[in-house]
């Protein structure tokens, strides 16, 4: 079994500098490492490794007629909300049409027979996970309409993810080039 997503990986976080210094000292904060920040366009989890090929030929089937284009990295939220917050992400700015994309990946997984987490897509990067009661009200303020990092997004990736103690570690499986 391999745990597989599909992603655009984030080609430029240099901006974020001051918003991971500001993370550092908040108590049971733990931020995503920058060199594998991505924006999830959908989840699928563990599927047998034979299917990783199958995913890979959706994902191209997918992303035909699709443009590279600009993601500007802009804005601070968390998901579920402020009150109780377990996801810290940056928000995104782009002309790529990332909905429609998700959207086709996923109907196309489905006509596949191959399950998907079916959570509602929110073009984002996860840039911390949060365990226990925080406040990020103040950080959340300080970052809400921040432009963060600009980047053209040249690919769209099916990853393999392998869970450790240390976190996850992500390997390309296929890339798929936007054109």
């Amino acid at each position: 079994m391999t745990r597989v997503f599909v992603s655009i990986p984030v080609g430029n976080a240099s901006g974020l500098e001051p918003l991971y210094r500001d993370l550092s000292g908040k108590r049971g904060v733990r931020t995503s490492p920058k060199f594998q920040l991505h924006i999830t366009l959908c989840f699928i989890g563990e599927i047998p490794e034979e299917r990783v090929e199958e995913v890979g030929e959706i994902v191209s089937a997918s992303v035909k007629g699709i443009k590279p284009g600009r993601i500007t990295l802009k804005g601070v939220g968390c998901f579920p909300n402020p009150k109780r917050p377990r996801i810290l992400y940056v928000g995104l700015e782009t002309g790529i049409p990332l909905e429609s994309l998700a959207s086709e990946i996923r109907r196309r997984l489905s006509t596949n027979g191959i399950p998907f987490d079916e959570k509602p897509f929110k073009p984002h990067i996860t840039v911390g996970r949060i365990q226990g009661p925080a406040d990020l009200s103040v950080l959340i303020g300080k970052y809400r309409t921040t432009e963060f990092a600009t980047f053209i997004a040249h690919d769209v990736m099916v990853m393999g993810s392998e869970l450790s103690p240390e976190g996850a570690k992500h390997t390309i499986l296929k890339s798929c080039e936007l054109r």
